[in-house]
């Protein structure tokens, strides 16, 4: 089993005790072993801190976005009506 971790802006990664390595973009996610998430949200950094998040926790998906034009058909969550980046209002989809 595997855990999906939000990294926090300007976070490239992070590296282990045991020598493994997790590499994403600073504000993206990487997909760590149970263990390692474990230990991470044991650690300084998960826990209560909450610098690395989504520790452990479940995410969830809708059959319907939206889509921004304006951002070059970025898509949102279904309950956005206007682009969180630019303001402008987002045409609903299904996947």
């Amino acid at each position: 089993m595997s855990t999906k971790v939000q990294l926090p802006p300007g976070c490239y990664g992070f590296d282990c005790k045991d020598g493994t390595k997790y590499t994403g973009r600073p504000g993206g996610s990487v997909t760590v072993s149970d263990r390692h998430a474990k230990a991470l949200n044991q650690s300084q950094f998960g826990g209560d801190a909450n610098l690395v998040g989504n520790v452990g926790r479940v995410s969830f998906g809708t059959k319907k976005t939206r889509v921004c034009a304006p951002c070059g058909g970025r898509r949102w969550n279904a309950w956005n009506e206007t682009c969180p980046r630019c303001g402008e209002p987002c045409e609903l989809v299904e996947d």
